[in-house]
């Protein structure tokens, strides 16, 4: 015996049923158990007012706490019993319906079947005249139209010339008949419902004694013929109830062939969705192709709904054109706060005209969607529960794209505390040098005392500005890079020529250009780029000076620029040692040297050409180096031409 009792209550649309349900209900309660509410649906279709008392006996369980589920068969208690074998039900409650003898109840049905199941009647408190006969509530909902009267007609009309013909080429009656019973399934399957096929199957008969009978042309038979008759009918009858049921079934099974697609679509187009708005407008398209009802969505945060709803409109609908969506909004709100359904056919603001409900998980409510609800047929429990399978399956795609924002987030904070962590270590390591050249060369100068020479202390002072140019360009390079890295940086960009920026960068060179020979190669002095002058300077002060760090005494530089196509090239090579195999890639990447130092060394932290990367990128450009034979290096990048008009 499972461990909490399952209680089982059949859902029909007996007007009995919903006392029915209300003292399940209290049994489920007083028990502390699980209350499922079942509705059978078969092959046969209902009509409306059968179907909308099976939703309001559906809704009334739900609001009883009771679990919903569906199942399909042409007999229920077969159905029930199989549901109740592989669901653990423990208890069945059923209602009586008076003037029915015992064996034919489904009572005793599942007596037989489920043997070991606990079965509740609930008497009926209703007299039998509150019930119509089955022959009524079999016809109750038909519907005849002069289209299908029409084609019942034609085909029985069809079928007599056929028995003439078959009566002229001398074939035996019993062909006749056949042919009869053939119709009457052709009648089956051109027309709606089973009126129809009734009245096929009676004129048949009517019409088969007319005119394929002695005596001929006369409703007057011979006794012996009514056991044929008798027969003809009863053939004509069940084989048009088959096929209605085949009918009804090739429908029904079509109808959730495409639901059941819809569902399966809704999973894939959430893979592919970017973002929450991304995902919630597929899950808002999806219930709108599932439900064929027009849909509205409400994007929340943390303090509450978004002020305006996203809206689809269904084709042949007027979407919400006609309603007033703030007075709708308290019901929204409330769904949200509650994280449960409201307004149309529920307990909350029962009177709203839309359907609301949260897409939510793990008690946070991403979002609330509504369903226009009163301007069509009410949902049935199968598509409900596809809905609510969709709603869930957007709260999962919503929680996994904040989740991975929330991890990109930390990632994104982790790698910035790495990086002011990495910052501070270089600098605190890499500022050692210089500023101690500098105190101790001042110390030097200020104790002077006559006991040096002139070019002593030329010296002296050429160390110190080296060493304060150094610092100097640290710094620069340091507020470039963080206005980058905040993404504050806000590029002034104006048509400059291309010269002007190389000759203003050489113009602050390091004082060891002196020592080299420093060539420009400008194909065209008119030659212009689209830029943001200062920080293209300063990203050719560092290719410049990374040149002359690098090459040694004498070495040749050379800054060159040419058109290349749409983009002005700009690059700056040197004969030096060159790129240290395998660091190509890796040579633009922030703290990255590409050498090992000496610990008076001041070469660098590995800001400069990181920065010059991120300057040129945000022109719109790229940047890249390569090796040059024999030796050197060619540091290379691209900015947008100018027309010279």
């Amino acid at each position: 015996m499972p461990e909490q009792e399952r209680i089982l209550v059949c859902v029909s649309a007996s007007p009995t049923n919903a006392d029915v349900i209300r003292r399940a209900a209290a049994l489920s309660d007083a028990m502390g158990a699980e209350l499922i509410a079942v509705n059978v649906e078969a092959a046969a279709l209902r009509d409306e007012a059968q179907a909308q008392a099976v939703h309001d006996h559906l809704s009334l369980a739900e609001k009883h706490g009771a679990m919903l589920t569906t199942i399909y068969g042409n007999d229920p208690a077969t159905a029930i019993a199989e549901y109740a074998r592989v669901s653990g039900i423990t208890k069945i409650v059923l209602g009586k319906s008076p003037g029915r003898r015992t064996r034919d109840t489904l009572m005793a049905r599942l007596n037989a079947l489920a043997p070991n199941l606990e079965i509740v009647i609930i008497p009926n408190r209703l007299t039998a005249n509150a019930n119509p006969s089955r022959l009524l509530r079999f016809l109750g909902g038909e519907r005849f139209s002069p289209g299908d009267l029409a084609r019942t007609a034609l085909i029985l009309a069809a079928c007599t010339g056929m028995g003439f013909l078959f009566s002229a080429v001398g074939l035996a009656i019993t062909n006749v008949m056949l042919i009869y019973i053939l119709g009457v399934m052709g009648v089956a399957l051109t027309t709606t419902g089973y009126g129809y096929s009734l009245l096929s199957s009676f004129l048949s008969v009517v019409v088969f004694n007319f005119f394929f009978t002695e005596p001929y042309y006369s409703l007057r038979s011979s006794p012996d013929y009514f056991a044929t008759f008798a027969v003809m009918f009863t053939a004509a009858l069940l084989s048009s109830s088959l096929t209605s049921r085949i009918k009804a079934q090739t429908i029904q099974t079509a109808n959730k062939a495409y639901q059941t697609e819809v569902l399966l679509s809704t999973s894939q187009l959430l893979q592919k969705a970017e973002d929450k708005r991304a995902i919630l407008e597929v899950a808002q398209r999806q219930l709108g192709r599932l439900l064929e009802h027009s849909v509205l969505c409400y994007d929340c945060a943390e303090d509450g709904l978004a002020d305006q709803p996203a809206l689809l409109a269904i084709e042949g609908d007027d979407g919400f054109s006609d309603i007033d969506l703030g007075r709708e909004r308290p019901a929204a709100e409330w769904a949200w706060a509650n994280a449960k359904h409201a307004g149309r056919a529920t307990r909350r603001f029962p009177d709203a005209r839309c359907l609301y409900m949260a897409v939510r998980s793990e008690g946070v409510v991403w979002a609330v969607v509504g369903i226009r609800a009163d301007n069509a047929p009410p949902i049935d429990e199968y598509r409900k529960n596809l809905m609510i399978s969709i709603l869930d399956e957007c709260a999962m795609a919503v929680e996994k794209d904040h989740m991975t924002r929330e991890k990109q987030r930390m990632e994104e904070s982790a790698r910035q505390e790495a990086l002011r962590a990495n910052l501070l270590r270089s600098i605190s390591h890499d500022l050692r040098t210089p500023l101690t050249s500098i105190s101790g060369n001042a110390a030097l100068l200020m104790e002077d005392r006559g006991q040096l020479d002139d070019a002593r202390r030329g010296a002296l002072c050429a160390s110190i500005y080296d060493d304060s140019s150094w610092l100097n360009g640290l710094v620069e390079n340091l507020l470039t890079l963080t206005r980058t890295e905040n993404g504050t940086m806000k590029l002034n960009l104006q048509d400059e020529l291309v010269a002007d920026a190389v000759e203003e960068a050489l113009r602050h060179a390091d004082r060891g250009a002196s020592v080299r020979q420093i060539q420009t190669r400008i194909e065209d002095d008119l030659l212009m780029a689209r830029m943001d002058a200062a920080l293209i300077v300063q990203v050719l002060m560092n290719l410049v000076n990374n040149a002359i760090k690098y090459a040694p005494e004498g070495a040749n530089i050379v800054i060159g620029a040419k058109r290349d196509g749409n983009a002005a090239l700009i690059w700056v090579e040197d004969d030096g040692p060159g790129i240290p195999e395998g660091a190509e890639d890796r040579i633009f990447d922030m703290f990255y040297t590409g050498v090992k130092r000496s610990p008076d060394s001041r070469r660098g932290i590995g800001l400069g050409l990181a920065l010059c990367k991120s300057i040129v990128q945000a022109h719109g450009g790229q940047i890249g180096v390569k090796n040059i034979a024999p030796h050197g290096a060619r540091f290379w990048f691209t900015l947008p031409i100018v027309e010279v008009k």
